[in-house]
């Protein structure tokens, strides 16, 4: 079940030269699965998957696939993101991580010019029949100017091997989510509707099928408590405590460049890593600060990753 529970998305660590850290990699990779972490997911956002070569995606998929298969509480599977600009680099992208072992693929449909319906049930249609692994739809409208209607989801429920949704917990024109509106609109068809927005997950939205998160990959131990006790309802006193803490972390990570402020969190973590690859610059050294600060105030009994 790879698209269910509590999915990580860990950053890909670099070293001082920016080539891809596998080794730390496969700490966090290890980290997640000894604290409960049902599935992780490289070279998404988080892990800034559109930043390599196709060789070095290669690496970074069998190291996360390495690290999960040898984790304390089991075998975890290892999702990997294979969004690009055109359908051959995804198609070639989703049969690599095939081939290296991945259990499913996440897909977020862009391209210079946003797509149209048309254009995304094309391309989902391509890796269908070229890889016959289960594809999580990772929807991000704000990033990519597509926003899947529920109706399209469900076509591509049918007719491709979409098995999952990852879609916002809150925007703007729908601050609570939609996530009875999509297992509507689904018809019982076998969909894994997945939220992700830190901020949104840990200030009160629904457990749903799957919360995705780039935050749980580096400070597992506390999401897994908190998601753990959105899904039964129990309400602890360290739980309270470890959200209250993520929440701070996740509104200031939403306040400043999203990758560059995960490597500045995961370096005050102590996972060692280089800044992220431009375009995107390092984190400011107020943030940097920030996230010093804040992992100081880490609630006790929480040991850094």
């Amino acid at each position: 079940m790879s698209f269910r529970g509590l999915l990580a998305y860990p950053i890909t660590p670099l070293t001082p030269d920016g080539a891809p850290d596998l080794g730390a990699l496969a700490t966090l990779v290890r980290s997640a699965g000894a604290a409960g972490v049902d599935a992780v997911t490289v070279l998404a956002t988080s892990g800034a998957g559109v930043t390599f070569a196709p060789e070095e995606r290669d690496a970074v998929v069998r190291a996360a696939v390495e690290a999960a298969a040898t984790s304390p509480t089991g075998p975890m599977p290892v999702n990997v993101a294979v969004s690009s600009v055109s359908t051959e680099a995804v198609v070639r992208a989703a049969r690599a991580a095939r081939g290296a072992g991945a259990a499913g693929l996440v897909l977020a449909p862009f391209s210079y010019l946003p797509l149209d319906d048309a254009e995304v049930v094309a391309l989902f249609a391509a890796v269908a029949d070229a890889v016959d692994l289960p594809v999580c739809f990772y929807n991000k409208p704000l990033q990519t100017g597509y926003d899947v209607s529920p109706d399209v989801l469900a076509r591509l429920a049918e007719a491709t091997r979409v098995t999952a949704v990852k879609d916002p917990a809150s925007l703007p024109a729908r601050p609570d989510g939609r996530a009875e509106e999509l297992r509507a609109a689904l018809h019982g068809l076998s969909v894994d509707v997945g939220l992700s927005g830190d901020v949104a997950l840990l200030d009160g939205a629904p457990a749903a099928d799957a919360w995705h998160s780039g935050l749980a990959a580096l400070a597992p131990e506390e999401y897994v408590t908190v998601r753990r006790e959105r899904s039964t309802g129990a309400r602890t006193r360290g739980g309270e405590q470890a959200r209250r803490w993520l929440l701070d972390v996740a509104r200031e990570l939403a306040a400043a460049r999203p990758v560059s402020g995960l490597h500045a969190l995961a370096t005050s973590l102590g996972t060692p890593t280089a800044p992220p690859r431009g375009p995107s610059l390092p984190a400011t050294p107020d943030v940097a600060a920030s996230m010093r600060a804040l992992v100081a105030r880490r609630p006790v009994g929480a040991p850094a990753t």
